[in-house]
């Protein structure tokens, strides 16, 4: 299952890299004519001679170079998200667990703190604030324009993603900075960093040469299930109209549109509804590949 995940994210990926080149129409042409609207799968364009091959939406746009350019927009959101809060996390982690003591309990203290909070209406709380005025956000612009060049997307648009991203990522981190500093406990009491420190090694090359690398594995793990979460929570505050916003498409806001019209078009919230389930079930079954591989008791 793990191999077949990693396939079927391959393809979702090369697919999203390539949406300029293999998508039929450009991602906000609008044909409100009734003709257009909500066009049924496989129907071929009046204009162009073009297939809509997933039918159109409300505004006569291609459901399929949507998708296509959603999934560039939230698959970029998720690794970022993703990678980010793992940085600080193994940061974190690492600090508290090798120095222990004075800065182990302060760092410690403040992840319990943050641990402890309601994430998710504070999530929403900011995110609709920052949202609405981005403002409010310093970012600088080459941050944004490297954003918008991975993304295809303006530089307006891109500030927006990237506000999303911040907002992600400040309440990403605390489950990779726990299990950092756990890893880190049981590692640095072993010979081989006493050896280290007594040849005159410091304490940075010890933590960046001996300690992360050896506590790396369940990090690995963590961060492709980290993947799966960031992919739903960016949906979900997409959907609720509190994360990425239009014209900008992603699964989320794709999915909210959808159900508004989904008496009448039934199909719709699977087209966005679907990538998402796939894609979080590769991203778990990943995971759980990756920690069969890497754990050597399971090979007992």
């Amino acid at each position: 299952m793990a191999m077949i995940s990693l396939v079927i994210l391959a393809v979702l990926f090369a697919a999203s890299i390539l949406a300029p080149v293999i998508a039929p129409f450009g991602r906000d042409d609008i044909d409100v004519s009734n003709i257009a609207r909500f066009a049924p799968p496989m129907s071929v364009d009046a204009g162009n001679g073009r297939l809509h091959i997933l039918g159109t939406d409300h505004l006569g746009r291609d459901l399929f170079t949507r998708l296509l350019y959603a999934a560039r927009v939230t698959l970029s959101v998720a690794f970022t998200v993703a990678t980010l809060g793992s940085v600080i996390g193994i940061t974190f982690g690492t600090l508290a667990g090798y120095y222990r003591g004075i800065i182990d309990t302060i760092l410690m203290r403040f992840l319990d703190f943050w641990a402890n909070l309601p994430d998710f209406p504070i999530l929403l709380i900011v995110a609709s604030i920052m949202v609405r005025d981005d403002k409010l956000l310093p970012i600088p612009p080459f941050i944004v324009s490297f954003m918008g060049n991975i993304m295809l997307l303006a530089d307006r648009e891109a500030r927006l993603v990237v506000v999303v991203i911040v907002v992600l990522t400040v309440f990403g981190w605390v489950g990779s900075a726990r299990l950092m500093r756990g890893m880190v406990l049981s590692v640095r009491e072993r010979d081989f960093i006493e050896s280290s420190r007594a040849l005159g090694a410091n304490n940075v090359r010890i933590m960046a040469k001996h300690i992360v690398p050896n506590a790396f594995p369940p990090l690995i793990v963590s961060y492709t299930l980290g993947l799966a979460g960031a992919l739903t929570l960016e949906t979900a505050l997409s959907f609720l109209g509190l994360g990425v916003q239009p014209p900008t498409p992603t699964w989320g806001n794709m999915l909210s549109f959808s159900t508004g019209y989904m008496l009448e078009q039934p199909f719709l919230p699977l087209i966005p509804g679907f990538p998402v389930l796939l894609c979080s079930l590769a991203f778990n079954f990943i995971g759980d590949g990756l920690r069969d591989a890497l754990d050597p008791r399971l090979k007992m």
